[in-house]
């Protein structure tokens, strides 16, 4: 599986943010890195920078920030060996899945 990115941990913003300040804070760190790249260019600053880009993609966007909170939320219940009941539906959807074998 691959490694999920914390896109809020990259912009150093909580999730509970406003959408301003999330782009207050891209902004702020974009320009930051623009400067130093022309100063000295590295690939370090480079993948930091595009990984700033890729964050704000997502994160600036309210379709796809909601698509990556649920996914955020998902990923943290895994990891911390919360699973959710599953829902009336779900239930359903796996009891007729089974095949019916009178007593």
């Amino acid at each position: 599986m691959a490694k999920f990115k914390d896109y809020y941990a990259v912009l150093g913003v909580s999730p509970r943010s406003h959408a301003r300040v999330i782009e207050e804070k891209y902004w702020e760190r974009a320009h930051e890195l623009h400067h130093v790249l022309h100063i000295e260019p590295t690939k370090k600053l480079q993948k930091k920078l595009t990984q700033i880009n890729e964050a704000y993609e997502v994160l600036g966007s309210p379709h796809k920030r909601s698509a990556y909170d649920r996914k955020l939320s998902d990923v943290i219940e895994h990891q911390a060996g919360m699973h959710r009941p599953p829902t009336f539906l779900q239930s359903f959807v796996t009891v007729l899945s089974k095949p019916f074998r009178p007593d």
